[in-house]
């Protein structure tokens, strides 16, 4: 069975706004391209398991199927609304998922958004913890309950976003690490060590996936990390899915950097929080702009394909998906953004852009029921570190 869905891009020529507020997207009206595209589903790799033929390291994403404890009695579909068990339960799940899939060490989970409403603009992730609703937050979370959950209130409702982009940039994951949260910078101490080292010998951020293997003067190199979503429906699916891009045959020329804005943690040791300018001699530190508790980050927004038959972005979903069926999204790994260059446009040699991370989106498939109920939704966002 073949499948189309409707994107919306930025409109090409166009400069978006910086966002004024963390995670906020420009608005819909400068994704001013919507195109009809060609998808791929990927439900029978599902039945694969490790051998899916989706690798993260290749395409930046993959599937599983993963039951959840809280599928089961005595939980029910309100259990996904109680933040108690969503910590005591499903986040230790998806700790244990990024393992088994990844191998890695060690995973942090830094924060959960729950989407329940139909799109509409002013769709902001605010990180402020959720009031008494009826949806069984947790009692008395106090100020700096972590991770943050988003989306499980009545007065903080969040919607799929039908823009094509990618959270984080690879300059964007580094300052995560740097300036997101205290528990991931502490994770991350190696990684930051590592490439504060890089950046004061003049290495440019831009240029620290060639040194991530280290050099031939006996450096040790830069340990790896990565930062995912985990994402997955809370009922099956039938209206605005989840689109993936493969990172094998998006060009280079539709990547689109963008200033965002996320939360940051003023508490993390100067030492880890650092912006070095490595183009200063001697190398100093910067300081980044901030907005009522967020510092400019960077992101990618997304031009549409200009190939004839519209398949250069290479979009996955997964058909009728349901809550066991679990998208792993790759936004960025650095050991991926070493080796893997986005293509050029016409073919001919890979650009120099190191991409490890893959373009989504939220969109309109073709003959969904467009009076149907909301699309309901967990994304578990967590970092990664070997």
């Amino acid at each position: 069975m073949s499948y189309q869905g409707k994107f919306r891009y930025l409109t090409r020529g166009s400069k978006p706004a910086p966002g004024k507020e963390a995670y906020l997207l420009p608005p819909l009206s400068e994704f001013g391209d919507v195109l009809t595209l060609p998808l791929t589903d990927m439900r029978p790799s599902l039945d694969l398991g490790d051998e899916s033929p989706y690798k993260l390291s290749v395409h930046g994403f993959t599937a599983r199927r993963h039951h959840s404890a809280l599928h089961e009695a005595p939980y029910d579909r309100k259990s996904w609304n109680n933040e108690h068990l969503l910590r005591e339960i499903y986040f230790p799940e998806v700790e244990t998922l990024v393992q088994k899939v990844t191998g890695c060490k060690k995973v942090i989970v830094s924060a959960a958004v729950l989407r329940n409403e139909l799109y509409s603009e002013g769709d902001a992730a605010s990180t402020a913890q959720t009031e008494e609703n009826g949806q069984t937050p947790d009692q008395n979370p106090g100020p700096d309950l972590f991770p943050p959950i988003v989306g499980n209130s009545k007065t903080d409702p969040i919607c799929p976003a039908p823009k094509v982009h990618l959270d984080v940039s690879p300059k964007g994951a580094r300052y995560h690490i740097r300036k997101y949260h205290r528990e991931v910078a502490a994770a991350a101490e190696q990684v930051i060590l590592a490439e504060n080292r890089l950046l004061e010998s003049g290495v440019q951020w831009d240029d620290l996936k060639d040194f991530y293997q280290g050099t031939e003067k006996g450096d040790d190199g830069v340990p790896r990390f990565a930062l995912f979503s985990i994402w997955r429906p809370l009922k099956t699916v039938q209206r605005d899915p989840l689109a993936l891009a493969s990172c094998v045959t998006f060009p280079e020329s539709d990547y689109v950097a963008v200033d965002q804005l996320e939360p940051m943690d003023h508490c993390i040791p100067p030492h880890l929080s650092r912006i070095i300018d490595p183009k200063k001699k001697p190398a100093r530190d910067i300081p980044l702009r901030e907005e009522n508790g967020a510092y400019q980050t960077q992101g990618y927004l997304a031009h549409a394909p200009r190939d004839q038959e519209k398949k250069a972005h290479g979009w996955h979903f997964i058909s009728e998906q349901q809550p066991s069926d679990v998208l792993i999204i790759q936004l960025f790994d650095n050991e991926m953004e070493a080796h893997a260059r986005a293509p050029q446009e016409r073919g001919g040699k890979p650009s120099n852009l190191g991409v490890g991370g893959t373009i989504h989106s939220a969109f309109e498939l073709d003959g969904q029921d467009i009076y149907s109920e909301a699309r309901e939704s967990i994304e578990v966002r967590c970092a990664a570190f070997w």
